[in-house]
C-alpha cells in the first residue's frame, strides 16, 4: 500500500479544519485529486488494477461474442448445406432405385436373349448332328442308323396300354433329340443310343438323358445307352455324366 502523500496536497490539507466525517466528505468533493490520493491509501494494488482488468475481460468477451456470432453464422450456412446435401442424397437414392429397376429389366432381357440364343445354337447343333450322325457316333458304333421315333409309335403305345410306361413317360420319349441304333464296335452287341443334344451341358441334361433312356429300354427291351452331345460343359460335368452311366460326347461347333 502506498502511504506517501504528495507534498502539495499535504499543504492544502493543512488549511482545512476537520472536525467531523462531513468535513472530510466536503473536502474530498472540493478536491477530487485528494480522492484519488485517498484511494491509493485505502485500496490495494489489485483493487486499483481491477477496472483495467475488467476492461480487458470485457474486451475479450466482446471478441468472444464476435467469434460466437461468426460460428453461429457458419453453423447456419452448414445447416443449409446439409439440407441441400440431404435433398441431393434423396434424389440420388431415387436415381439409384430407378437404375436398379433398369438393371433388373436389363438382366431379364439378357437372360431371355441368352435363352433364345441358346435355343438357336441348340437347334443348329441338333441339325448338324442329325446330318452327320455317323461321324459323331461312328467311333462307338458300326452300322449306325438314325431312327424315326414315329416308326416306333406302335411299340410305344403298346407299352403304355400295358402299363409298362406311363403317359408322361410316353410323351418324354417323343422329346428325345435322336435315337441311333447300331452295333458296339468291340462286342458287336446291338444297342440303341438315347441322345440328348445341348450346346451347354448341365446336370439336368444328364438326368433327362438317363430317364428317357430307361423309358426307351422298357419299350424296346434292348440295351439303351443314355448319351449327351454338347459343345461346352462346366465344372466337372463329364465326371457327373460318367458317374451316372451317361455317355458324354463333346463336339466342336
Amino acid at each position: 500500500m502506498n502511504s506517501v502523500i504528495d507534498e502539495k496536497i499535504e499543504k492544502e490539507m493543512e488549511k482545512y479544519e476537520i472536525k467531523s466525517f462531513a468535513d472530510i466528505v466536503r473536502a474530498l468533493l472540493q478536491h477530487p485529486d485528494w480522492l484519488e490520493e485517498l484511494r491509493k491509501i485505502i485500496l490495494t494494488t489489485e483493487l486499483l488494477e481491477l477496472p483495467q482488468k475488467m476492461k480487458e475481460v470485457l474486451d475479450r468477451l466482446e471478441r468472444l461474442e464476435k467469434k460466437v456470432d461468426k460460428i453461429e453464422s457458419d453453423v447456419e450456412v452448414l445447416k443449409q448445406d446439409v439440407a441441400v446435401l440431404k435433398q441431393d442424397v434423396a434424389i440420388l437414392k431415387q436415381d439409384v432405385e430407378v437404375l436398379k429397376q433398369d438393371v433388373a429389366v436389363l438382366k431379364q432381357d439378357v437372360k431371355y436373349m441368352k435363352g433364345e440364343i441358346g435355343k438357336l445354337k441348340g437347334s443348329d447343333l441338333e441339325r448338324k448332328i442329325k446330318d452327320k450322325y455317323p461321324a459323331y457316333f461312328g467311333k462307338l458304333l458300326k452300322k449306325s442308323k438314325l431312327l424315326d421315333l414315329s416308326k416306333l409309335v406302335d411299340l410305344i403305345d403298346e407299352a403304355e396300354e400295358k402299363g409298362v410306361i406311363t403317359p408322361q413317360e410316353r410323351d418324354s420319349l417323343f422329346d428325345l433329340d435322336l435315337v441311333v441304333s447300331g452295333e458296339l464296335r468291340e462286342s458287336k452287341k446291338p444297342v440303341y443310343l438315347a441322345v440328348e443334344i445341348s450346346y451347354s451341358l448341365y446336370e439336368d441334361d444328364i438326368k433327362r438323358a438317363l430317364d428317357r433312356a430307361n423309358v426307351l429300354f422298357k419299350v424296346l427291351k434292348q440295351e439303351v445307352i443314355p448319351t449327351v452331345v454338347y459343345v461346352e460343359g462346366f465344372n466337372n460335368i463329364e465326371e457327373v455324366a460318367t458317374q451316372n452311366g451317361v455317355l458324354a460326347i463333346k463336339v466342336n461347333y
